[in-house]
């Protein structure tokens, strides 16, 4: 895999290492990526398949190179997190025919089953799992309590009002008012406002001027006729 496409994703030892290193509380970590995983959030490992015989465990060959999914259902059945940082449910906890454990720090998943098809036990593995790494900063981000970044207001007018401003700016041009965009735009401001909302009002109202004006010229140009 290179770089580039790794760099898309967080194992989940990466982060644990940042949630150590951030102070957060490391099992609230673990349910919190397990809520999110149960909820389906999609993490991939490299997966290994045993059945068994007379002679004991035997691999499924060939091998997966790539990562595979985990199943969903691993999650949802894999019971309560423990404080030492790993999960596990069993069927029947004296003698136990079906069971998940998870190794939440160094990601990695042990499940053994039915398989339906001839019926006989088969466990599979997954190591090195990972999310992508988005989900990653998010998850991290919501722990750390650090607020959510929100969609800047619009550059141009946002509201019906400041609409009507800007189409009364370009009356004004049209009937010869040669200032400037940026004067314009100031004096066709809202007088109740002051400090940032009064600058970010100007700057859009500007910036909707200008952009008209833009607009109207390349029309004027595409309607010339030689």
């Amino acid at each position: 895999m290179d770089s580039k496409n790794r760099a898309k994703w967080a194992c989940f030892g990466e982060i644990f290492e940042a949630v150590a290193q951030q102070g957060i509380d490391e099992l609230d970590a673990v349910e919190a990526l397990l809520a999110a995983l149960r909820n389906g959030l999609r993490a991939y490992g490299y997966r290994r398949q045993f059945t068994f015989n007379e002679s004991g465990k035997v691999e499924r060959l060939p091998r997966d190179i790539y990562p595979q999914p985990v199943p969903v259902a691993i999650w949802r059945d894999s019971g309560t997190p423990k404080g030492d940082l790993t999960s596990i449910w069993q069927d029947d906890p004296e003698e136990p025919e079906v069971w998940i454990s998870i190794d939440w720090v160094s990601g990695a998943v042990e499940s053994l089953d039915w398989e339906l098809t001839n019926f006989e036990h088969l466990r599979t593995d997954f190591s090195a799992i990972r999310i992508p790494r988005k989900e990653a900063d998010h998850l991290l981000s919501d722990l750390a309590g650090r607020p959510k970044k929100r969609a800047g207001r619009p550059l141009g007018p946002s509201s019906p009002w400041e609409k009507e401003q800007v189409a009364a700016a370009l009356r004004m041009i049209d009937g010869g008012d040669t200032r400037p965009a940026t004067a314009i735009a100031t004096g066709l401001t809202d007088t109740a406002l002051i400090g940032k909302a009064l600058e970010s009002q100007q700057r859009r109202l500007t910036w909707g001027i200008k952009t008209a004006l833009t607009g109207n010229a390349k029309n004027s140009a595409n309607n010339k006729r030689d």
